[in-house]
């Protein structure tokens, strides 16, 4: 291990710049220049990141200049550690407080010199307040990887970064799971406060970091680990639309779909975010699932259980009977649940991005579904709530449905009532200006408290 050493840095005692400004790249017109400098400049390309990210454009008198990338920081590294003086149970529940610096590029026609240097303090500087504003707390430690073949890493030492070491020379091919690469990188770290390590280091977090903490303990459950193995039991009888499905290299189609179903259960709205819980699973919740697993070492009797890529989920969504995947879970929601709750609210997940679309019926108290319809067609959601509503696994007598403004129509309404014996709430919003401005009418007509009536008494 190297030892550590600070290296001052004043951006303003530097002459020759103009006005520095760094914003989040959130507009199209920002993404498209971010992204081209990142195709066409990097060496290596652009960056699927994982966890948190953002890309932040830095300007020079208003011109952009240079690229940053930001996203999670790697899962363990030694020296690092050692440096904050973390054990494993805080750096599992406090790895969000570091951000990784994946991406830094300077297109060829802004380049010159120590640009590098001035444009990354500038970034790091504005970096806790962006990080707040878009994720909620703010992050105390940067790091970045320098490839010691080909860069000195000076911007990041002009810049006043810490280096602390080189890694072991592995790449992370799934969580918690490496391969080496033969190509150990130099390790730098930035602290965003005087005082990061120790606020690292505390018993507890201050206000201002300690949404970024988790429980260290894995991916949350909605259903008790006593159940995972029987969903995914379930979920094996999804009709496999894979070839060789029995010997497929990425194992049977059960635990895949019981990590898409538990993403759904968590509230996950699109596919990123189910991929992301599912590679938080522990490896004690993999193994319930049934996922496939490989030896740590030959003749080990330690297993590493794998999360299949976010594409390889993809290409089996893009496959399957989605609607088929939507009816066995409801069936095994009902068959574990019971009775359906007194209240229950329509929501639409686009669980496969553009390829279609999960609607569910949720219990707002447990926040999770309890029965669940698909539909693959663009824009069919509203069809797929309906089919919901009508489902015979769904009982809707003495329920009462909140509907979000999207489902706000005559059709649902009357399915609720009228088909199902229910009651609704419903949201009404000003894309429906008509329905809006009456009922917001007869609202102003109505007292808060109806009138006292008398009622008469007749004879005995």
């Amino acid at each position: 291990m190297i030892a550590p050493t600070t290296y001052d840095y004043d951006p303003t005692t530097w002459e020759g710049f103009g006005e520095f400004t760094v914003t989040i790249a959130l507009t199209p017109e920002d993404k498209a220049i971010a992204n081209e400098w990142l195709d066409k400049e990097h060496p290596l390309g652009d960056c699927r990141p994982i966890g948190h990210s953002l890309m932040q454009l830095i300007r020079e008198d208003g011109e952009p200049v240079a690229a940053i990338q930001w996203a999670a920081c790697a899962y363990h590294l030694k020296d690092r550690e050692e440096w904050i003086g973390w054990n494993a149970q805080m750096c599992a529940r406090r790895r969000n407080l570091i951000v990784n610096n994946v991406r830094f590029v300077i297109p060829e026609r802004t380049r010159r010199p120590n640009l590098a240097s001035k444009a990354l303090a500038h970034a790091v500087r504005a970096l806790p307040g962006h990080w707040q504003e878009h994720f909620g707390y703010e992050p105390l430690l940067c790091e970045t990887f320098t490839d010691i073949e080909s860069h000195q890493g000076t911007c990041y030492k002009a810049a006043g970064w810490t280096p602390l070491g080189l890694t072991a020379g592995n790449s992370r091919q799934r969580a918690e799971f490496y391969v080496p690469n033969d190509r150990p990188k130099k390790l730098w770290v930035k602290a965003l406060r005087p005082d990061s390590c120790e606020r690292l280091r505390a018993q507890q977090l201050d206000p201002a970091h300690a949404a970024g903490e988790t429980s260290g303990k894995g991916a949350p459950l909605p259903i008790t680990a006593a159940q995972l193995k029987p969903l995914a039991e379930a979920l094996r009888t999804v009709p496999d639309p894979r070839k060789r499905n029995r010997h497929h290299p990425i194992g049977p189609i059960g635990p895949m779909l019981c990590m898409i179903a538990l993403g759904i259960l968590c509230g996950g709205d699109n596919l990123n975010a189910i991929v992301r819980h599912a590679r938080r699973l522990t490896q004690a919740q993999r193994r319930l699932i049934g996922a496939r697993g490989t030896r740590l070492r030959p003749g080990s009797r330690e297993w590493i259980y794998h999360v299949p890529n976010y594409e390889t989920f993809r290409r089996l969504l893009r496959k399957i009977d989605l609607e088929a995947f939507a009816q066995v879970l409801t069936l095994w929601l009902s068959a574990h649940r019971g009775a359906l709750p007194a209240q229950l609210a329509l929501d639409g997940k686009v669980v496969r991005d553009q390829l279609g679309t999960i609607v569910t019926l949720c219990d707002p108290d447990q926040k999770v579904p309890v029965a669940v319809a698909a539909t693959t067609e663009s824009g069919g959601e509203q069809a797929c709530a309906r089919k919901l509503l009508r489902s015979d696994e769904v009982t809707l007598h003495n329920v009462t449905v909140s509907l979000d403004a999207l489902y706000t129509n005559n059709e649902n309404a009357r399915i609720i009532v009228q088909e199902k014996g229910g009651d609704y709430l419903i949201s009404v919003k000003d894309n429906q200006p008509t329905l809006h401005q009456q009922l917001s009418q007869d609202l102003e007509r109505t007292p808060f408290l109806p009138p006292r009536r008398n009622v008469a008494t007749a004879p005995s």
